[in-house]
């Protein structure tokens, strides 16, 4: 008996937290389709000149990343994957500059290495 009022109780939880969480899914499909609806009217006033299909393209990208922020943002998780988008990308550009700067100091390297071996006797 004390098995199945476990189970009865992990289902009425489950099914509160189901209930919970449905309307807050409700809502975040419904800012979806109302984003994306703007965004392809956006995106049609955008095309209808002929010079902009680098600008559409950009604006199609931005407005589904922003859209897909704000309704994560609005199941409660959002900050947590902004913050690590951040770090992410911080730590990327902090690797490229590392890189970078490494790659076009080398040759100053090797002469500033070897004029400190000079200097010592080596």
């Amino acid at each position: 008996m004390e098995r199945l009022e476990v189970v009865i109780i992990a289902l009425e939880s489950v099914i509160v937290r189901l209930t919970e969480l449905l309307p807050k899914l409700i809502i975040a499909l419904a800012i979806w389709y109302i984003g994306k609806y703007l965004l392809d009217l956006a995106l049609s006033l955008i095309k209808k000149k002929e010079s902009t299909a680098i600008a559409a393209g950009l604006v199609d990208v931005a407005g589904r990343v922003v859209l897909v922020l704000v309704i994560l943002d609005y199941l409660g998780i959002g900050k947590t994957v902004i913050a690590a988008l951040t770090q992410g990308m911080t730590f990327a550009i902090g690797i490229a500059l590392g890189l970078a700067f490494g790659k076009a100091l080398e040759d100053d390297a090797k002469k500033i290495l070897s004029s400190v071996k000079s200097l010592f006797g080596n």
